[in-house]
Parts: C-alpha cells; sequence; structure tokens
C-alpha cells in the first residue's frame, strides 16, 4: 500500500536539484494526475495525495516539512525554508449537511489558510470543490448564486461530456451506459487520464481567465469562505507553467 509519508530519494531537495513543487491534495485520483502533467525537465513535481482539507492538509503538510528539515524556527514563528522548493495545499471548503456546523467549518477554513500563509505555503482551494476548477475549462460563470453546490458543478459536468461533439473511444464507451455521470465514470483513474485531463489542458488558458474573473466578483468578502463560487487553483497552474514552461497549445 501507497505510504505517502514513505520519502523517495526525489522526493526531498538536495543542493543544484531541480525547481521543486511538493503539492497535498485532498483527492489521490484526478488531482494527482492533474497537477503531475505539468511536470517537465525544468522542475520536479510530488503530489502527496489523500491528505484530506483544511487544517488537517496543513497540519499533515507542516508535520512533512519538519521531518524533511525545510522548516526553521525563528522569532517564534517555524517558516518554510528553501529558495526553490514550494509547498502548495490543494483542498476544498466542504460544506456541511448539518449547518449547525457550518460555522465550525468557516473558522477553520479561514484559520487553515492563515497558518498555511505564515508557514510560507501556498494555498490553491476551491469552493465548494475541486470540479468547479474542471468546469472553469468549459463554461464561464456570470450567475453566481447558481454555483453555490458541488452537486451543481457535477450536474453541468455530466452534460457537458455527455453532449461533447466528437467523443473520443474513451469517452463513447462511458457514455454507453445509462447511469453515465461525471462523478461516478470520470472521477476514476483511466476516465480522468484519457477523457478529462486531454479537454482541460486544450482550455488551459480560458479556464485562468475565467477564474481570475470569478475571483474578481468576491473582491468585497472579508473572509475567504464568503467567496463562493472560487477557486484558487489557476495560481498553483500559472506557477507550474512559469517555472516547468510546460507547452500546452
Amino acid at each position: 500500500m501507497y505510504n505517502p509519508w514513505e520519502l523517495k530519494p526525489d522526493d526531498v531537495r538536495i543542493e543544484d536539484s531541480l525547481p521543486t513543487f511538493v503539492i497535498f491534495c485532498e483527492d489521490e485520483v484526478s488531482e494527482y494526475l492533474y497537477f503531475k502533467f505539468f511536470e517537465t525537465n525544468k522542475i520536479k513535481v510530488n503530489i502527496i495525495g489523500n491528505q484530506k482539507s483544511m487544517m488537517d492538509n496543513v497540519i499533515n503538510a507542516i508535520t512533512y516539512c519538519k521531518e524533511n528539515n525545510l522548516i526553521v524556527p525563528g522569532d517564534g514563528q517555524d517558516k518554510l525554508n528553501d529558495d526553490v522548493l514550494q509547498v502548495w495545499c490543494v483542498y476544498d471548503r466542504d460544506f456541511e449537511d448539518d449547518v449547525s456546523k457550518n460555522t465550525k467549518g468557516n473558522i477553520e477554513f479561514d484559520e487553515s489558510i492563515n497558518t498555511a500563509y505564515s508557514k510560507g505555503f501556498n494555498i490553491a482551494w476551491s469552493i465548494d470543490a475541486f470540479e468547479l476548477w474542471v468546469l472553469l475549462h468549459f463554461e464561464d460563470i456570470e450567475n453566481i448564486e447558481e454555483y453555490s453546490k458541488r452537486a451543481i458543478y457535477y450536474d453541468k459536468l455530466t452534460t457537458i461530456f455527455k453532449t461533447l461533439p466528437n467523443p473520443n473511444v474513451d469517452l463513447q464507451k462511458a457514455l454507453v451506459h445509462a447511469s453515465f455521470g461525471y462523478k461516478k465514470d470520470l472521477k476514476q483513474k483511466n476516465n480522468f487520464r484519457d477523457i478529462v485531463r486531454p479537454l482541460m489542458i486544450i482550455n488551459t488558458n480560458l479556464a485562468i481567465e475565467r477564474a481570475k474573473a470569478l475571483e474578481s466578483k468576491h473582491v468585497n468578502k472579508m473572509y475567504h469562505h464568503e467567496k463562493t463560487p472560487c477557486t484558487l487553483v489557476y495560481k498553483l497552474v500559472e506557477e507550474l507553467l512559469t517555472v516547468g514552461q510546460k507547452e500546452i497549445n
């Protein structure tokens, strides 16, 4: 069984090695496959999946860095001490079904972001799910009230892939099943890699523009959790493209 804490020799940066991204993901399939795509001969992209959400994700990142001597104490605040390595935490604000838990969840979300920044980490959070970032590759979002929960993303992505012109062979096979749905079928490893990811990559620049436009709709919000829907995954993708110089067109 894969142990995310078992480091390979190339997981720890040594002197004169490539710029390295260590990405802590809530998901262990689609996010891994997506971000790993951006690795080139100019950068190393190490994905640590299944790291949970919010504060758990950040604590796991801190633990990893402490165990690998990447965090040093200073002025009462431990902080990442590396000019080449970047640590990114990727997670969602999973809204609770029990609304009485929302206040605690909102506080944890905001505090996890503040904690990560205080350690020198970067955050690529999404409200309400990573699938919002996927959806932005296919459509713009004008009415933000309509996109407040992840069920909407899944429904819209299901419709998009059902109606794609000239679907490839893999998508045609998936569409044969009457119960076809994005969440059930396209989050699986092979289908995400062979169906979803290629279509995302060719629309990367468009998705970045749309994510920035969506973020701008929340400029007057005081707290992170209030910015719904919104995704900052574009910031990580921009950084991967800038440093790694991946050709995506």
